[in-house]
């Protein structure tokens, strides 16, 4: 009895402290409202000032007068946008203003009471209300346990006792329930988080982040890290909590438009678009490969989804002998050999004759590249000398234009058509030369590119010029070809990246890290992956040890998350069970937290059944349900048998808050969904990775799964 008023007198005075808080924060947006107005009322006055002075008087303001108006009024702007924002993360404390508390007494000193929260919060005083979850300080809730303890501060390790560790529940601002544990996390908080519903947009998981996960968010000592762990282990959200910390600790240098998230697909970047917005950050830059390539090289490249859909195809040799190519280490050889070569040789310097004379030498022209202008990049030697034999040409066309103009004199009535008419024929007599000097000074990325696959099988070398002659881009080619642009200075690199996080880093080939490497030079790089998600025909092994020598840091740290979240341990022993085989089913109930819920359903395909099962789902409280397929062809015929399902096309903005979504495997990379409906071919399971294809799919399930047997059956 003594235990229970003891809790209850400590909740009291939990809830005081809270109580405190809230009225802190009710005061302080208060204020900065207020202040907020007041900085529009000033901005609106100093506009209308200044229009009636110029209303009256256009000249009564001086150029260098309305430039300091201008930064008058920008410092008063930038002031309100401050105090707006503030007010705004404010205002999400007041439902959750604090998660933990933390009691840690450095040695020689007094203990200290840490109150932990998403947001910092200090009085006009100087005292700490709530820690941001960033803080140095704050790293001992994620990471220690009551005893000894220690963190890491800028000026150094500080040593002490972690008195006590204490969570916190909150009901829309109230302290309802507080426990005092030995864990990185309450395990029971833990478990009701993981057994809500999901949700269109990934959510921040600041109270529940687990050890070794924290250890990958603060990591803050080199160039290049890699991060692995299996499907719902949290890589995702580490790189997202990671983009938040590092814009916390290095604010000064860091903006969120320094910061590039590279993902899998363009719903993927909508899904994870909320998390830094709920973490006080503005978002980053992201895009996906494709839009980086397409971005360097100023055209379209062939979707991942088409590049899927034609290796998911009968007929697919090629695609899968060009996959396999494009994969192996020696493309990088390949054309790193033929980037030396270009910038030691350059193209293939010939005479250029006019009028059966020669304008350049090819000995001028090799001049020219090789000593003159050595020091630039390829592109920009040869853009100098097209600049330099125009200032050649200007001379002859200036020639040209006099001696035709006397030719033609009377035969045209009008100074404007005579002069017209003289310039088209200087530009005809031209048109020749100045083809020969492009075809001279224009690099074709594409064409080089075939040329640097010279030693590849003859189909390979056909493919590659064929798609050069026509313009095609396979996915599989596409970044070599944006890198042969970037390394002979056709597109500029973006220096002012800072931190790249690229996730799903499985799937992408050696020469896609490469390309990143050149085009992000100035930029720490996060990867993370899942080898047992590389679902694409054709790739190799993956083997993530090896990344970071592609970013120029072979002894980059490699940290493995061991631990699932996402999904039940039923499915979880389903997911190990396709993957691994019977053997592994006691390794995933040692790996993943122990949540449990139904068995997963394993039935023969039935439009029918497939109705009711989806149908059944929502009856249990499922909101959102994926139904996956093996191929999109797939996907718009299942699509196409449910009303209001929505398809996954690759397209931007694609996620539903509830329904049905459908989508082949490649189009929900990352996704997760509360229940999911696999279509699959059991018979080709011993295809190469298929394994792992059935497993990525299995995997974005959190509470239930359904695995149709397609064997025998078409969709």
């Amino acid at each position: 009895m003594q235990q229970t008023r003891s809790y209850e007198a400590e909740l009291l005075e939990e809830q005081k402290y809270t109580a405190r808080v809230l009225s802190y924060l009710t005061g302080a947006i208060s204020r900065m409202d207020n202040s907020t107005l007041m900085k529009d009322e000033t901005i609106r006055m100093i506009l209308a000032d200044a229009w009636d002075e110029l209303r009256m008087k256009p000249t009564a303001l001086s150029p260098q007068e309305l430039e300091q108006l201008s930064m008058e009024i920008n410092r008063f702007v930038a002031q309100r946008q401050l105090t707006s924002d503030r007010a705004e993360s404010y205002r999400k404390m007041l439902k959750n203003p604090y998660f933990a508390r933390i009691d840690f007494q450095e040695n020689g000193e007094e203990p200290e009471k840490i109150v932990i929260g998403l947001y910092s919060l200090r009085t006009s005083q100087g005292e700490i209300l709530v820690h941001d979850w960033r803080a140095p300080v704050c790293s001992l809730y994620y990471d220690a346990l009551p005893g000894e303890a220690h963190f890491m501060s800028p000026s150094g390790i500080v040593r002490g006792w972690l008195r006590l560790k204490r969570q916190y529940r909150m009901n829309d601002g109230k302290l309802v329930f507080f426990a005092d544990t030995d864990e990185s996390v309450y395990d029971q908080m833990l478990l009701e988080m993981l057994a809500g519903n999901s949700a269109s947009h990934m959510k921040q998981i600041v109270s529940t982040i687990q050890s070794e996960q924290n250890k990958a968010i603060r990591y803050d000592q080199g160039h290049c890290m890699t991060v692995t762990g299996s499907a719902g282990s949290g890589k995702t959200s580490v790189a997202m909590h990671r983009a938040a910390y590092l814009l916390y600790h290095h604010r000064d240098t860091l903006a969120s438009k320094t910061i590039c998230v590279l993902s899998p697909t363009n719903a993927f970047i909508e899904y994870i678009s909320t998390v830094l917005p709920d973490l006080g950050e503005e978002n980053t830059q992201a895009t996906t490969l494709a839009g980086l390539v397409e971005k360097i090289l100023g055209k379209k490249v062939e979707s991942p989804i088409l590049q899927s859909e034609r290796l998911m195809s009968g007929d697919n040799e090629l695609r899968l002998q060009s996959v396999r190519s494009k994969a192996d280490a020696r493309i990088i050889d390949a054309l790193d050999q033929t980037i030396r070569r270009f910038s030691n040789i350059g193209p293939d310097f010939e005479d250029i004759i006019l009028d059966g004379s020669i304008f350049i030498s090819k000995a001028e022209l090799y001049r020219l590249y090789h000593e003159d202008l050595k020091r630039l990049t390829p592109a920009q030697r040869l853009n100098r000398i097209k600049i330099m034999l125009e200032q050649r040409l200007e001379d002859i066309s200036e020639k040209l234009y006099s001696n035709y103009k006397q030719q033609m004199q009377g035969h045209y009535g009008l100074n404007r058509e005579l002069d017209f008419a003289t310039k088209l024929a200087v530009a005809q007599k031209l048109r020749p030369i100045r083809a020969a000097i492009n075809d001279v000074v224009t690099i074709d990325p594409s064409a080089l590119y075939a040329r640097a696959l010279s030693n590849w099988p003859k189909a390979i070398r056909e493919a590659a010029t064929e798609n050069a002659n026509a313009g095609l881009i396979w996915y599989e080619d596409a970044p070599g070809i944006a890198y042969l642009a970037v390394r002979l200075g056709l597109a500029k690199p973006d220096t002012n990246m800072r931190v790249l996080l690229v996730d799903e880093a499985q799937d992408y080939a050696d020469i896609a890290f490469k390309l990143m490497n050149a085009y992000f030079p100035n930029a720490g790089v996060t990867l993370l992956g899942d080898a047992n998600q590389r679902t694409l025909p054709g790739l190799p092994e993956c083997h993530p040890g090896n990344w970071g020598a592609l970013f120029g840091c072979p002894d980059a740290p490699h940290m493995r998350l061991t631990k699932g979240y996402r999904f039940t341990m039923e499915i979880a022993r389903l997911c190990d069970i396709f993957l691994y085989g019977e053997k592994a089913a006691q390794i995933c109930a040692q790996e993943s937290v122990g949540r449990h819920g139904p068995e997963p359903l394993q039935l023969i395909y039935d439009p029918y059944l497939l109705r009711t099962t989806v149908a059944d789902f929502q009856k249990t409280g499922a909101k959102r349900i994926g139904i996956i397929t093996r191929t999109h062809a797939q996907a718009r015929c299942v699509a196409d048998m449910f009303k209001k399902a929505f398809l996954l096309t690759g397209d931007i903005n694609e996620l539903e808050d509830t329904g049905v979504t459908v989508g082949c495997l490649t189009s929900v990379k990352g996704l997760e969904f509360d229940a999911v409906a696999v279509l699959w071919d059991m018979s080709q399971r011993d295809e190469p990775g298929e394994n792992r294809r059935l497993y990525t799919a299995c995997s974005r399930a959190l509470h239930r799964l359904a695995v149709f047997d397609l064997s025998d059956h078409e969709v």
